[in-house]
């Protein structure tokens, strides 16, 4: 992509990279880590589930009026969408999950978690099914996987999270525990690890389901599709999940900070802000090969970068059992915070102004 001042990828990728990351600590650091991780994680994260909505199912032409407008206006118009987002759902989750609890729980900002892993989940394996089969209008599409997003999430939640173990918390109710099948820090741990593998698939085009499917042409019809690569998804996610915490004997919270929250941030950075250059032109699995190796490094680095972030903008924290100060800081900051801002960037404002895109309706 060229822009008004000659960058192209991948130099117009890690500049923007840069200045996301700059700007979400900046954020990051107007808040103590109590609020931080409470009010800031839930009323952002509130916003991701339309954020994909519009990004990635509308394309950032709907509404119609959209399509249209030059930016900063159009990407201004999608923040205050998800502003109108966050001010609906937050007292929604708070008092349909959190019991209204005050300040946020763990209950209603991990249900929040879940409804932005289960919104990725419609939107790129199963590619908006069901509501495809429904309507080919963008408004009931858009909005039935807005609405599946969170009764998927409510569903895993019911049934998956148990939140026995943290009973002594001040924070814990006998009513607002599901009392769901696994502890809520493993579930919730292996359901990012499956967003992460998803994102990863998504890399490779989805190969090799996607090759199949040319020979088999029922396979890339949904929910075919949809379904074999959830299978795919969830053995390796199983997989990994497996190694790092049952094999290596990781902390399931460090697991999932350093695993699947900082693998996620990676692929956000090479899929949203990289747009995968500098290995755009190359053919499957060769590609998705080599941008999962920059993701590892991604990875480690950033958990890094973060971590000494958190140390001099909010002071030392303590990390792991029984508080996990800095591990949620640095989850925080990299997938509530910074996430949101590359692709509010990046697909809401198409870069600018290090970029001028046309708008689509011209």
């Amino acid at each position: 992509m060229l822009n008004s001042i000659g960058l192209r990828q991948p130099l117009l990728g890690i500049a923007s990279t840069l200045i996301c990351i700059s700007v979400s600590l900046t954020i990051c650091a107007q808040f103590p880590p109590s609020t931080f991780g409470s009010w800031v994680a839930l009323l952002i994260m509130s916003a991701i589930p339309l954020q994909v909505v519009i990004g990635l199912v509308w394309q950032g032409n709907y509404p119609r009026d959209l399509a249209g407008m030059d930016q900063p206006g159009k990407g201004i118009a999608i923040i205050g969408m998800m502003a109108v987002a966050a001010a609906v759902m937050t007292p929604v989750i708070l008092t349909g999950v959190g019991g209204g609890l005050l300040p946020p729980t763990p209950f209603a900002v991990m249900y929040t978690i879940v409804s932005v892993c289960t919104a990725f989940w419609i939107v790129a394996a199963f590619q908006c099914w069901p509501m495809t089969a429904v309507s080919t209008h963008p408004a009931i599409i858009g909005l039935g996987v807005y609405a599946l997003a969170y009764v998927s999430a409510w569903v895993v939640f019911h049934f998956g999270f148990d939140f026995g173990a943290m009973r002594g918390a001040p924070f814990y109710a006998v009513s607002l525990d599901p009392h769901g099948a696994f502890p809520a820090w493993n579930v919730l741990s292996y359901t990012v690890t499956t967003v992460s593998v998803i994102m990863w698939l998504v890399m490779l085009d989805f190969w090799p389901t996607a090759t199949l499917a040319t020979i088999f042409p029922a396979l890339g019809r949904q929910p075919l599709f949809g379904l074999v690569s959830a299978a795919l998804a969830l053995s390796i996610a199983g997989a990994i999940w497996v190694l790092g915490v049952k094999v290596m004997g990781m902390d399931v919270v460090d697991y999932l900070v350093r695993v699947p929250v900082s693998a996620c941030f990676g692929e956000f950075v090479m899929l949203v802000m990289m747009q995968t250059a500098p290995f755009q032109t190359m053919r499957q699995p060769l590609k998705g090969g080599l941008l999962l190796v920059l993701v590892v490094l991604l990875a480690m680095a950033m958990y890094r970068l973060y971590a000494v972030a958190a140390t001099l903008l909010v002071g030392p924290l303590p990390s792991g059992a029984p508080t996990y100060d800095l591990d949620l800081w640095i989850a925080t900051a990299m997938l509530s915070v910074t996430f949101p801002v590359f692709v509010a960037f990046g697909n809401g404002l198409s870069y600018w102004p290090l970029s001028r895109s046309r708008p689509a309706g011209r």
